[in-house]
């Protein structure tokens, strides 16, 4: 079929038939897949940190985030604050926003799919790859910026696709207001509008203003959102604070390109961190060949279609993004790949439609030929060959999106603290946006100690005025201090030690007491 006689139009229910019911089982199972690592998994420090933010909001403490170094822009936070008023401060409220923007990521990719390619069963593709990735489930459980930024950049480009280019550039914006790097989704945006325009490419030279009106309301409502994000943060600079923009920067450390030295480590890094979008060995290998055909289909094929052209510029995309975060010294952070999720789904989507309707051609002399069999057959292997890694990532066996344990029992350490007497002392080193939400409004006083010789001699000068308490993770050793403190007459009494799900210790807490004579 000629991709190029597919309208883009607004895709109406009727079309869809089966796969209306196909997308609702898909969604249950999502949500099912996505919840045990939400309600199981503990904070990762960022996730407390947004959740610390939210609160902020929530009761009114710092509505502009002008006390604290805010490094991403406005959006989640006060989607976080708007979760903490309905269902109160837990760590389900402060993801229920990821949890959202990771299920309704499923939908677009697969209506996305489907005005890009024109095929049900490609959006059906489309719409597995999202719901069964490893990588998408363990990130919809997180209240990271990253679910939010690429559900709202898919929700751009679908509402492009629809013809409603003021829902594209306000959707294309608050990606942005979710985070910066929400900018990325542009291309993929400008991607559907040449697809209207070349569907309606008679009208457009017969018609200039509707044409110009299109483009125009996009970009109106495009910057009218990035005005008010930019507005947000010079009323924080106003009242002292940095601005979002450069305290992002500064936070990557500077943008540079990588050093030589640095190309093979960091690619390795990458890769290892890409091979969990869909785990199966099966699914990768049948990915990474599809990509390969297509561009050489694309590349050699002697008339002209529009599908070759969405192929290579989806590749391209991929292709193009990987390379960036590559070269340039981003971090080595799985979060960062969340984008090419839901274009890879699209992709692998495209690849087993055509090779199904490859099936369906030789069948097509036979006198067995069912042409919907094949179809039927290649999607429901994707469904079980994801089926596993799904159920592994719902799990966390794998070492990508939130904590998998590295934090278990930080509830435990908040409910001790929480429950001392009033203006008892906390030191912490380590654990700072981690107490700063769930110990928030709690009536201990956290103070912050830069090195064993500083909390020694604050433990001296005060520590027969108030309790004082400090909790060390596993991964810290306390001898410095025990030494220190020993020099200046005090000791460490360990009076709670938490376990993480394997077994091993997590966090230790110790009160801090004058020696006793032994």
């Amino acid at each position: 079929m000629d991709i190029a006689r597919v309208s883009l139009d607004p895709l109406k229910f009727r079309h869809w038939g089966w796969a209306r019911w196909v997308l609702v089982a898909l969604l249950l199972l999502a949500w099912a897949l996505r919840l045990p690592p939400m309600l199981g998994n503990r904070f990762h420090a960022d996730e407390a940190l947004y959740g610390y933010w939210g609160l902020l909001i929530e009761r009114g403490q710092d509505p502009w985030l002008a006390t604290v170094p805010v490094y991403k822009p406005p959006l989640l936070s006060y989607l976080v604050a708007g979760t903490q008023i309905l269902l109160g401060n837990s760590e389900f409220a402060v993801r229920l926003p990821g949890l959202a923007a990771g299920l309704l990521t499923i939908p677009l990719a697969a209506v996305l799919s489907h005005a890009l390619y024109g095929s049900r069963w490609a959006a059906t593709g489309a719409g597995l790859g999202v719901a069964l990735s490893p990588f998408a489930i363990l990130f919809s459980a997180t209240a990271f910026t990253d679910p939010l930024m690429v559900v709202l950049g898919l929700g751009a480009c679908v509402a492009m696709a629809r013809g409603r280019p003021g829902w594209a550039g306000g959707l294309a914006g608050l990606a942005f207001a979710a985070k910066q790097t929400g900018l990325v989704w542009l291309p993929l945006v400008a991607l559907m509008q040449i697809g209207k325009s070349a569907n309606r490419k008679s009208q457009i030279a017969n018609h200039r203003s509707p044409f110009v009106i299109r483009h125009s309301s996009f970009a109106f409502c495009f910057l009218l959102v990035l005005g008010l994000v930019f507005a947000w943060d010079v009323v924080r600079v106003a009242q002292g604070a940095e601005s979002f923009w450069r305290m992002g920067v500064t936070g990557y450390g500077g943008l540079r390109l990588i050093w030589p030295q640095e190309l093979w480590t960091r690619l390795q890094g990458w890769i290892g961190l890409a091979r969990y979008f869909f785990v199966s060995p099966v699914v990768n290998g049948v990915l990474l060949v599809g990509l390969f055909l297509l561009v050489w289909s694309a590349t050699t094929r002697h008339c002209y279609m529009r599908t070759s052209f969405v192929d290579l510029f989806l590749i391209s995309f991929a292709l193009i993004y990987f390379l960036f975060h590559w070269l340039w010294a981003f971090p080595v952070w799985d979060r960062y790949l969340l984008p090419l999720v839901p274009v890879l789904a699209i992709l692998l989507g495209r690849t087993l439609s055509l090779l199904a309707s490859y099936l369906c051609a030789l069948l097509d002399h036979s006198p067995f030929a069912i042409c919907p069999l094949p179809l039927f057959i290649v999607h429901c292997s994707l469904f079980i060959f994801l089926l596993l890694p799904a159920w592994n990532a719902a799990h966390s066996r794998y070492p990508v999106g939130g904590d998998h344990g590295t934090y278990d029992g930080i509830d435990q350490v908040a409910a001790f603290l929480r429950a001392l007497p009033e203006g008892t002392v906390v030191y912490q080193h380590w654990l700072g946006w981690h107490y700063n939400d769930y110990l928030f409004e709690a009536p201990v006083y956290l103070a912050y100690w830069p090195t064993p010789a500083w909390l020694a001699q604050d433990v001296q000068a005060f520590g027969m005025r108030e309790p004082r308490y400090i909790a060390f993770p596993s991964w810290e050793s306390p001898v410095r201090v025990e030494w220190v403190l020993a020099g200046v007459g005090y000791e460490l009494t360990p009076v709670l030690t938490t376990t993480r799900r394997d077994g091993t210790r997590s966090f230790t807490i110790y009160h801090i007491q004058p020696l006793s004579n032994r």
